[in-house]
């Protein structure tokens, strides 16, 4: 798990994809933590991509990273229980200026569950893992 996340982290920037009823969304995301072998993404609940996920929680993470090679997640999305939302605040600290009380907004917090990892050069996938 350590070797996704190291890997995503360090494309700087990936993508998140939900299903909006019959069409695909897709957006960049800055938030990816690996709490115990596991993975978790942060989104408002408030937006539009948090509601997509809980009518249909399937989704799909997608990075670039350097010489063509990138990394794609599939993997069914569910909310994370409060210490882990807590650890994401500790570690993002940004996050508590934008999800706060005086905001009103709160972040989503998920676990990236009963999915897999494709790693892919531009030939199409290298090595596919359990997630």
């Amino acid at each position: 798990m350590k070797e996704i996340t190291q890997y995503i982290k360090e494309c700087g920037c990936f993508f998140l994809g939900t299903v909006n009823g019959d069409q695909p969304e897709v957006r960049p995301i800055g938030v990816l933590q690996e709490y115990d072998g596991k993975l978790y993404t942060a989104v408002g609940k408030h937006k539009n991509v948090y509601k997509q996920i809980q009518a249909n929680p399937k989704v799909v993470l997608c990075a670039m990273g350097k010489g063509g090679t990138w990394v794609r997640v599939r993997a069914t999305a569910v909310d994370a229980p409060q210490e882990i939302v807590d650890k994401v605040f500790a570690d993002n600290p940004f996050l508590n200026t934008l999800y706060n009380e005086e905001t009103g907004n709160k972040l989503g917090v998920l676990e990236l569950t009963n999915g897999e990892v494709e790693f892919c050069g531009m030939g199409g996938p290298d090595r596919t893992e359990k997630l």
